[in-house]
C-alpha cells in the first residue's frame, strides 16, 4: 500500500510538472503571437509611410514637369540663354587687397550685367577672380568700372590682355 501511494504521489508530481510545461508553452505562444502582431503592425505602418513618400514624390515629379511646361510658354528660358551666350572667360588678377575687400570686388563682379559667374582666390601675395561672360574683355572692364569704380580705376589697371586684367590697388 505505501508503494502504491508512493507510485500515485509519483503520477500526481509527473502530471503536474507536465501541466506546468503545457501551460508555460501556451503562455509563450500567446505571447509571442501578440508580439508578432504588433511586430506586423508596425510593419505596416512602415509601409503605409514608405507609400505616402513615393506619392509625395512622384507628384512633386509631375509638378515640376507641369511647371517646366507652363514656364517655356512665358519665356522663362532666359537664364539658360545667357549661359549660353557666356562663352568667354577672364581672369582677373588683384594684387594689394584683403580678403574683406577681395569679397566685396567678387560680389560686385558677380553682380555685373553680362557675369554669369565668378570663382575667387584669395592669396596675400595676389588673388585672382575667374569670370565667366558674354562679350570682350574690354566690354567686361567697361561694366566692372561701373559697378565697382574705385577698384577698376585707370590708375590701378596694370594690364589688358584678352582674357585677363591686372588690377594693383594702391592705397
Amino acid at each position: 500500500m505505501f508503494e502504491k501511494a508512493i507510485i500515485s504521489h509519483f503520477e500526481y508530481i509527473l502530471k503536474i510538472t507536465v501541466m506546468k510545461k503545457i501551460g508555460i508553452i501556451c503562455f509563450a505562444m500567446i505571447l509571442f503571437g501578440a508580439a508578432s502582431v504588433n511586430a506586423q503592425g508596425i510593419l505596416d505602418k512602415i509601409d503605409r509611410a514608405l507609400d505616402k513618400a513615393d506619392k509625395a514624390g512622384k507628384q512633386a515629379d509631375r509638378a515640376g514637369k507641369t511647371s517646366g511646361k507652363l514656364g517655356s510658354f512665358f519665356g522663362k528660358k532666359k537664364v539658360a540663354e545667357e549661359e549660353v551666350a557666356a562663352e568667354a572667360q577672364t581672369t582677373v588678377n588683384i594684387i594689394g587687397v584683403d580678403f574683406a575687400t577681395l569679397k566685396s570686388i567678387n560680389e560686385k563682379a558677380a553682380s555685373t550685367k553680362g557675369v554669369v559667374s565668378s570663382k575667387m582666390k584669395f592669396s596675400s601675395s595676389g588673388s585672382t577672380i575667374s569670370l565667366q561672360h558674354s562679350g570682350t574683355t574690354e566690354d567686361l572692364l567697361i561694366a566692372l568700372q561701373k559697378t565697382n569704380p574705385t577698384i577698376f580705376t585707370e590708375k590701378n589697371i596694370e594690364a589688358l590682355e584678352d582674357g585677363q586684367i591686372s588690377i594693383k590697388v594702391k592705397k
